[in-house]
């Protein structure tokens, strides 16, 4: 085995650059799309702000790729429990906001536990899955995962955050998918699912979150109030029309029309400013960033690499689709950020922690 300073060199001839140049694509784009707005007390700042969660991103994103992916898993469950713990501890000392508690005030930083409990949860369901007591792949499979599911999804539309709970049936579903688990079992699962939604509309939904559906199924309904954020959006994409009208034409976003325009809304606010041809460029890093990380989960040469890459893939695939389709009325507003390119500090850092864990996987191939 050739080492160079201590590192295998395998692992540096393993590097996804393709993965890592669609990685700094986004984040530019969500720099410059991020320069052009003045929000609050911040003014310009929240660009610089961005870069430098970026920055300390750089930093997880090396560390994690570092470490062997198949050591991090087998600390899953003792992630998993800070994961809860740190859910838990946001109804102690967390921050609300605009009705929500879901941030956690570290000095003069902010932290959103529910953010770093995505990876906790790719890592604690391939571990799971992985286990020879979900082996064969079956009822007493998916039995197991649903406290895996159950606990933080109560936790988290606890604070309340629908989008984010919601975020990790997809992802589970993939990973069920990956470890071969029959589509006949996982079908009357959904069918089950389906019957329970009455009850959670009645139950378990809160009066806003219902009116987001109402909205979603009829967009008018109450054009100043609740779907006022719909509206705007999808004035500021058709505006932008083939090639936008510039950061200095983009008064939906300039002139704050557009609500939450630096966090849940950015795409409508770069489709104002780069218009369809700007869409494709940012959608294509998108596409890149997927297919690599598909392509990273199905040259795997062992199941624990291959769930890890899958997942992490169907949770980059989940928030993006969900974000666009909400922000063009495609679906309902949840509150989902989109990766790489919302302003954050802590979607940013896992993001790229994230990406870190399919470098580790894809520069570890060959062992």
């Amino acid at each position: 085995m050739t080492v160079l300073g201590g590192i295998d060199r395998r692992l540096l001839q393993n590097v996804d650059w393709p993965l890592l140049g669609a990685m700094g694509g986004l984040v530019v784009l969500s720099a410059t799309t991020l320069a052009s707005l003045h929000i609050g007390r911040a003014g310009g700042n929240v660009a610089f702000r961005q870069l430098a969660w970026f920055a300390l991103g750089l930093c997880a994103l090396v560390v994690v790729a570092s470490i062997d992916y198949r050591r991090l898993v087998r600390l899953a469950p003792l992630f998993f429990v800070f994961g809860l713990l740190g859910l838990a501890s946001v109804f102690v000392m967390g921050r609300t906001v605009s009705g929500a508690r879901r941030w956690i005030l570290l000095g003069p930083m902010s932290v959103q536990p529910a953010e770093i409990f995505k990876i906790c949860f790719v890592l604690m369901a391939t571990w799971v899955l992985t286990s020879r007591w979900a082996q064969p792949v079956g009822k007493t499979t998916l039995a197991l995962t649903v406290p895996v599911l159950a606990v933080p999804a109560v936790l988290i539309v606890k604070q309340p955050d629908l989008g984010t709970a919601l975020l990790l049936l997809p992802v589970l579903t993939a990973l069920l998918v990956g470890a071969g688990i029959r589509l006949r079992l996982l079908g009357g699962v959904a069918l089950a699912g389906l019957a329970a939604l009455p009850l959670v509309w009645f139950l378990a939904m809160k009066e806003y979150q219902r009116e987001r559906i109402l909205v979603f199924l009829d967009p008018f309904r109450d054009p100043l109030g609740s779907a006022y954020n719909v509206i705007q959006a999808k004035i500021a994409i058709g505006s932008g029309q083939l090639v936008g009208k510039g950061v200095a034409g983009a008064t939906q976003s300039r002139l704050a029309f557009l609500p939450e325009r630096h966090t849940d809304f950015i795409f409508a606010v770069f489709a104002e400013t780069w218009g369809f041809v700007g869409c494709l460029v940012l959608l294509t890093c998108y596409a890149l960033l997927l297919l690599r990380g598909f392509e990273i989960a199905a040259s795997a040469r062992e199941p624990v690499g291959r769930l890890i890459a899958l997942g992490v893939t169907a949770l980059f695939a989940t928030q993006v689709l969900v974000n666009v389709g909400m922000v063009t009325g495609l679906l309902p507003v949840v509150g989902v950020p989109l990766p790489l390119m919302s302003y954050g500090g802590t979607s940013m850092l896992v993001s790229l922690s994230a990406v870190g864990l399919l470098l580790s996987v894809r520069m570890r191939q060959f062992q």
